[in-house]
């Protein structure tokens, strides 16, 4: 597995482009740009559907370019729309806080698209604003048949609490240290789901979803039209759903499965084109990634991955985590890698990103019927990936299931994700590990993790938590911290 995370110097300041990009577009010649030939050679060698978009004259007319452009540094973002509007021939321009996303008309001529993106003093760097299908969901297809004593959201709600009747098959819950009583007196979180929406409707998370968040994207963006689709016609691919009921189903509501942090809350942001069940742009994600943190969320959870190194989508990772952000939320996401055509094994984002202090990457395993201790020493913190469950885990849904509920077949990453976010939002909000910042809790998760001989990172665990009984009454995090063992 790859054992480094990407580093700023790797990144490229100094590019004008992504190097495929750029060689993309000084090769055309006379040529037509095409979008999806661009996206192609930029993905690379993570998807074969890429490398043939890549190696194939299209059959249809190339799709016009699609930019997202970095000012240079003597101007802001609106004095290069200003300037683009002016000079250059563009269909439509949109401004972020970063970058302008610029769509130009198919007319365009390839040396002037080239002039405008490479040789322009006012435009820093250009990425084009790909979108899915080189972008995935960490997912996998639900079983498409249960025997009669998996289906435990069919049976009536236990007599003893909690009464969900699924409680005793989140084998998850009981590896990780879960305890029902612990949960029952945290504090609520809010955690934001970028996935492709929760429906809100589902009685196992009613009452939990912030439908009502204002959303500051312009109107014709991309992601209003995925957030609008999913809350007005409720055409939401399951696999949010299914995410959300993991992170904070309700619980003792006498149905279905009960969340890890079941008293937080949660705010659905889509990042998925609905229609295709793929991600959508570049621009999508990053706005999607400044929309939680505007949103005050305390945790991001994201389960998907892409293959490429998109400065609008890192900038808006660190704006959300970094700086005086550093204290206020992490961002959770699945580990996920795939084997490249030399058989060296490359990591997806945005788990490159682990390293970061406020990026938590959940690596997922089965780890059923294997002991777990504290391990020896404080684990590394640093690297930033952590174990979790990924596979069979009973989930609220949307479709494929009765009663809105399933068995994860193989959910992988993202089901990791789900864990580890529930984890930060239940320690977080059990008092008085309410009162420590983002790092203090990211350090403490990783310095109470269990392992075994059988674990490569450490395991996600929350059976401390019981030890806050016995921390004095009106102590802070750092009296607490100390008790737990590590200050």
């Amino acid at each position: 597995m790859p054992g480094v995370c990407l580093d700023e110097a790797e990144r490229g300041a100094q590019q004008r482009a992504p190097p495929a990009v750029q060689n993309y577009l000084e090769s055309l010649g006379p040529h037509p740009f095409d979008q999806r030939s661009a996206c192609a050679l930029w993905a690379g060698t993570f998807s074969y559907r890429n490398r043939g978009i890549a190696a194939t004259v299209p059959a249809t007319k190339p799709v016009p370019a699609r930019f997202i452009l970095f000012p240079a540094a003597h101007v802001d973002v609106r004095q290069l729309k200003e300037w683009l509007v002016d000079h250059a021939p563009v269909r439509d321009v949109d401004v972020t806080d970063d970058f302008v996303i610029a769509s130009f008309p198919r007319r365009l001529s390839t040396s002037r698209l080239r002039e405008l993106l490479l040789e322009s003093r006012e435009i820093e760097y250009v990425e084009p604003d790909c979108d899915g299908p080189d972008f995935m969901t960490t997912s996998k297809e639900l079983a498409p048949d249960l025997s009669p004593a998996l289906r435990c959201w069919n049976r009536t709600a236990r007599v003893t609490f909690p009464n969900d009747p699924c409680i005793d098959e989140l084998w998850g819950h009981s590896k990780i240290g879960w305890d029902s009583r612990v949960a029952a007196r945290s504090l609520p979180r809010l955690v934001a789901v970028l996935d492709s929406g929760i429906d809100a409707r589902h009685e196992d998370l009613a009452n939990g979803v912030r439908v009502s968040l204002k959303s500051t994207e312009p109107r014709r963006s991309q992601g209003r039209r995925l957030n609008a689709l999913c809350a007005m016609t409720g055409r939401c691919n399951p696999h949010g759903t299914e995410m959300a009921g993991t992170i904070a189903g309700r619980m003792d509501n006498g149905i279905g499965v009960a969340g890890v942090a079941p008293n937080s809350h949660l705010m659905p942001i889509v990042i998925s084109r609905v229609e295709h069940g793929t991600l959508g742009r570049i621009s999508t994600i990053a706005r999607a990634i400044e929309e939680a943190a505007r949103g005050n969320a305390d945790v991001i959870n994201i389960s998907a991955k892409w293959p490429v190194d998109s400065r609008a989508i890192a900038v808006a990772v660190r704006t959300a985590v970094s700086g005086k952000a550093a204290t206020k939320r992490l961002i959770v996401t699945g580990y996920a890698t795939a084997l490249d055509t030399d058989e060296s094994v490359r990591e997806y984002f945005p788990s490159q990103y682990r390293c970061l202090p406020g990026v938590i990457a959940a690596v997922p395993v089965d780890m059923r019927g294997r002991e777990l201790s504290n391990p020896k020493g404080y684990p590394n913190a640093n690297d930033g990936r952590i174990q979790a469950p990924g596979v069979d885990i009973v989930v609220t849904t949307t479709e494929n299931s009765e009663r809105g509920y399933a068995l994860s077949e193989a959910a992988g990453a993202s089901s990791a994700a789900a864990y580890v976010s529930g984890a930060v939002a239940l320690a977080w909000g059990s008092p008085p590990l309410n009162t420590c910042d983002a790092q203090q809790i990211k350090r403490l998760l990783f310095c109470r993790s269990k392992s075994s001989d059988s674990t490569r990172y450490p395991w996600i665990n929350v059976d401390f938590l019981r030890e806050l009984a016995n921390v004095e009454p009106g102590a802070d995090c750092k009296v607490a911290m100390e008790q737990l063992g590590c200050d």
